[in-house]
């Protein structure tokens, strides 16, 4: 069994911090006030403020056997069958998942079932999946398509669009 964990983007790093210092003036203005309701929002705010998300980080990982992706994340899981898994594509999406990076693959699997990761390294993740489900981001393809013309067909594709529009 392969374990891959998380790439983790300083962005998210940095918005983990900034909420762990919230939570954490926030506990010590309930505490500093007293009472035993004060007290029992602040452990609260600890523990789901603080808590959660820490467990999140510090546990979101993938591991890859012959049968079986599965995904963990805190209190989060999940089991996809290899043999389920119609394709991979890199993404940037933000949409909620278990993945601590924008720099993502969407796994297609099931009947219209789709998921987003990070994993730290995508290319030893997409073999252990199979890298025959992998469809190209067209990102990558058109900067690879611009990397092999030369600055003057560059130059000429530019004055022709120009003139078009004039």
């Amino acid at each position: 069994m392969d374990v891959f964990k998380s790439k983790i983007d300083k962005s998210i790093v940095f918005c983990l911090v900034l909420s762990i210092v919230a939570c954490l003036l926030g506990t010590s203005v309930m505490l500093k006030i007293g009472g035993t309701t004060n007290h029992a929002i602040a452990t609260a705010i600890l523990i789901f403020g603080i808590g959660f998300p820490l467990w999140i980080t510090l546990t979101t990982r993938y591991a890859v056997n012959d049968q079986d992706l599965k995904i963990t994340s805190g209190p989060f899981s999940w089991t996809i069958p290899i043999d389920s898994v119609q394709s991979i594509k890199e993404t940037q999406s933000a949409i909620t998942s278990p993945a601590l990076s924008f720099d993502r693959l969407e796994i297609i699997y099931g009947e219209d079932k789709a998921i987003l990761v990070s994993p730290a390294d995508k290319t030893k993740f997409i073999t252990k999946l199979g890298s025959e489900k992998l469809i190209g981001s067209g990102r990558k393809k058109r900067s690879q398509a611009n990397e092999k013309m030369t600055k003057s067909e560059k130059k000429q594709q530019k004055k022709q669009r120009n003139q078009k529009s004039d």
